[in-house]
């Protein structure tokens, strides 16, 4: 199907969702340093102060702020959305319905490319309030495809690197002698280093494809086995996995749910969460983005490993005990 091309005259117009986001601080400036005219939106712009000069304050819910954003913009790339929250309707409220207010905005506007960053987990909407509140952003947007806006999804695996919090606790695991593993021993999951997932973002503005894409380092899955292993590889020290039942996990996950009901208080994990990591599969296999020369888990590992010890996040990395000679 023929699609609109840019004028190539002026800078393409980028209005972006998620840019104070993990993933938003590798993305934005790749948008700027590839010539593109990017306008954020943010809910506290002096964020993004030095290094957005167009920012609009305000979120998904506010459609004054939505019009603004799109406003003369070519393409929207939405990033931003929610990874955790209370209840399966806040996440619709905020995943779906956000989603619908900014893609009208933009189809009153004119944009003619819409880029949506969904998720793997999209592919198992029965598993996780997450992965259903994706699926159905997707089910939405792509009804929406046609010659005036063309509609790309990218869903990425768990995405990695300096600066990621999420991955902290995984990384503080595989430092241990013995490491409890919250899942299964054959489970297989893709990853992707978030300068990748950056690039692909940035590559996605003029990319002439449409539909849905799965994001992978190019190595499809690895196990947690592997992880043991390059952590071992680089920093010496042998790992013992041993793999945690889900029963118990799941268990202990119900009864952090239940005093989090009573408390007011955040959940360390939900019994979705547990189903999310137990889960076998978490490896691309629709359309697969191709990412030129990507970062594989090794060099990643290793450089997302230093950040965190230049952080004091870890310990720092102790000299090797060599052998004599």
């Amino acid at each position: 199907m023929p699609r609109k091309t840019f004028d190539k005259s002026k800078p393409i117009r980028v209005a972006l969702t998620g840019g104070t986001g993990f993933s938003g601080a590798y993305i934005l400036p790749q948008l700027i340093a590839a010539g593109y005219d990017v306008v954020a939106l943010a809910r506290k712009p002096e964020v993004l102060a030095g290094k957005c000069q167009n920012v609009v304050a305000g979120d998904l819910s506010d459609a004054t702020a939505l019009a603004k954003l799109v406003e003369q913009a070519d393409v929207v790339l939405h990033v931003g959305g929610a990874t955790s929250a209370q209840s399966r309707e806040s996440f619709f409220d905020i995943n779906v319905e956000g989603t619908k207010r900014l893609f009208r905005a933009a189809r009153q506007a004119h944009v003619s490319r819409f880029v949506y960053v969904s998720s793997l987990t999209a592919r198992e909407p029965d598993l996780l309030d997450y992965g259903a509140s994706k699926a159905a952003a997707e089910k939405f947007l792509l009804d929406q495809d046609d010659e005036d806006c063309a509609i790309l999804i990218l869903r990425p695996p768990a995405v990695y690197g300096p600066g990621d919090r999420a991955a902290l606790p995984l990384f503080k695991l595989l430092q241990q002698n013995v490491a409890v593993v919250p899942g299964h021993k054959s489970s297989r999951f893709s990853l992707l280093h978030v300068s990748d997932f950056a690039k692909v973002v940035c590559e996605s503005v003029e990319y002439k494809s449409h539909g849905i894409f799965e994001l992978d380092d190019q190595t499809m899955g690895y196990t947690w086995a592997d992880l043991a292993e390059t952590s071992t590889t680089l920093t010496g020290k042998p790992i013992r996995t041993l793999y945690m039942p889900y029963g118990l996990l799941n268990a202990a996950a119900g009864v952090a749910e239940a005093i989090a009901k009573l408390t007011g208080h955040r959940a360390f994990a939900t019994r979705q969460d547990i189903a999310k990591i137990y889960h076998k599969d978490w490896v691309v296999n629709g359309w697969l983005w191709p990412i030129a020369q990507p970062i594989k888990l090794h060099e990643g590992f290793a450089q997302t490993l230093v950040w965190y010890q230049q952080q004091g996040w870890l310990p720092p990395q102790k000299e090797r005990v060599r052998s004599p000679a």
